[in-house]
């Protein structure tokens, strides 16, 4: 008897509690009184898409397949995603929605069907079609009304699954930055970045190229010394432009009042920034404009669209060719030179590498003991960027370069050919000029830009002066 009357009071607990979600469910608004079990209103494979005329508020435009390759007459010349365009051809040909909507006290012009959001006129690769209307978005979530070949019934469609439908022509250009055909491992055969009126030019060089420090290099500047670029560096500023891409189009066909506006113009308020690189034999020239919120306008020669540019994507940016170039200043292979001199005040020393062993001052010296002194030389580094000019003083110590190469030009100081009428062998000369409280300025042929501590200087006199003997020489300073 218990058992039946405990039976009894669950059974009435549920009959109440059906009718509370009864009641619930009539207070809902019609569009989520509807079934949201997913309805099919095309099924076709995407390769059946043969031909679209998309129009919405961007306008209206034709998409075509052919053999395989989709094309929009009116991007004809630009560079288009054919992902983008098999994605439209995709949400054409496979429609998932949910309802239908209940209509009982409605029409469908209040569902947005007398002047659509978006209309897809799709011809099919056998000879049949659809159209696709999309009405207006379904207040408070993610979806639009949507109906197919004029019919009474109404459904619901998330917006991702027909954002192209709702898209101008711009969603189909190809939003890399690079030429066609790069990937993750493409180098740039040449670099030229203009900002804040500098420029700076690299060059890749025909072969990997080693200097005396044991570094190696891909790159050089373009400067009067031909700097190398280092690694490091290179990979900070410029290693990720074979992978360049926008975030999307902000305008297509600009006028110039937009390029100015957008300072994407020479005669902008702030000149943009240019950034010019050539991959696969392609030059890319980018302008880089002002900046807004997390992002830069960016316009593609050649490209008549403005982007956007994720600003961390813009990885040049305050790049100088001091961040860019090898610290150390002058570091020639040891193969390639005939001799060193040094002086300092009224001492002179002569290396004479044309004869193996080497000679120092007219005396065979070991090879170890020249190979680690000759390590010491290349160890110089730039470690500041001088602020002030060098003075007019002699210098602590004159370090001169005699490669195995002949002068292409009156070396520095003036010197023409000699007497036989023959080229001098080409020279380097790197005088060190005191430069404030223990620094010295590196002069390199005459000019003088980079400032390094006098413990270098200290540490080569030091060990010149012991030389002879043998004694070990060690590169730290």
């Amino acid at each position: 008897m218990r058992l039946n009357k405990q039976l009894i009071a669950a059974l009435g607990a549920f009959a109440v509690l059906g009718l509370l979600v009864l009641a619930l469910f009539a207070l809902l608004p019609d569009t989520y009184r509807q079934d949201n079990l997913p309805v099919t209103l095309s099924d076709r494979a995407q390769n059946a898409f043969a031909a679209g005329i998309i129009t919405n508020a961007g306008g209206s435009y034709t998409v075509q397949e052919k053999n395989g390759v989709f094309l929009c007459e009116t991007l004809d010349g630009l560079p288009t995603s054919q992902k983008a365009f098999e994605t439209l051809a995709q949400q054409c040909t496979s429609l998932t929605a949910y309802g239908p909507v209940d209509q009982t006290h409605a029409t469908p012009s209040d569902y947005g069907f007398d002047t659509p959001t978006a209309t897809a006129d799709v011809t099919y690769s056998d000879a049949g079609g659809i159209h696709i209307e999309v009405g207006a978005a379904v207040a408070g979530t993610n979806q639009y009304y949507i109906r197919v070949d004029k019919s009474a019934a109404i459904y619901r469609i998330e917006k991702d699954d027909i954002r192209y439908l709702l898209a101008d022509q711009s969603v189909y250009l190809n939003l890399s930055l690079t030429p066609s055909g790069t990937d993750n491992n493409t180098l740039p055969t040449a670099v030229t970045l203009t900002q804040n009126r500098t420029t700076l030019s690299l060059k890749k060089l025909d072969a990997v190229a080693v200097d005396g420090v044991g570094l190696t290099y891909q790159y050089q500047l373009q400067n009067d010394r031909g700097s190398y670029v280092d690694p490091d560096s290179y990979k900070t500023y410029f290693g990720e432009l074979s992978q360049l891409k926008a975030l999307g189009v902000v305008t297509m066909n600009p006028t110039d009042l937009d390029l100015q506006e957008y300072g994407l113009s020479p005669q902008s308020k702030t000149p943009p920034t240019v950034l010019s690189f050539t991959m696969l034999g392609e030059t890319v020239t980018l302008r880089i404009g002002n900046r807004s919120g997390d992002f830069y306008y960016l316009y593609r020669e050649g490209i008549p669209a403005i982007y956007r540019l994720d600003a961390l994507a813009a990885t040049w940016d305050g790049v100088t060719e001091y961040a860019l170039m090898s610290r150390y200043l002058m570091a020639p292979l040891q193969s390639s030179l005939r001799g060193i001199t040094i002086t300092s005040g009224d001492t002179s020393y002569q290396f004479d590498l044309t004869q193996s062993p080497a000679l120092f001052n007219g005396s065979t010296i070991a090879p170890p003991s020249m190979d680690a002194f000759y390590t010491l030389l290349c160890s110089l580094r730039a470690e500041y960027e001088m602020a002030e000019p060098a003075q007019n003083i002699p210098p602590d110590l004159s370090i001169t370069l005699v490669y195995d190469e002949l002068a292409t030009a009156p070396a520095a100081g003036g010197s023409t050919a000699t007497q036989d009428g023959q080229l001098p062998w080409r020279t380097d000369t790197i005088r060190f000029i005191p430069y404030g409280t223990k620094r010295y300025a590196i002069e390199i042929n005459g000019t003088a830009q980079y400032a390094v501590r006098s413990a270098y200087v200290a540490k080569v006199l030091a060990v010149l002066a012991t030389l002879p003997n043998g004694a070990p020489a060690s590169p730290i300073w």
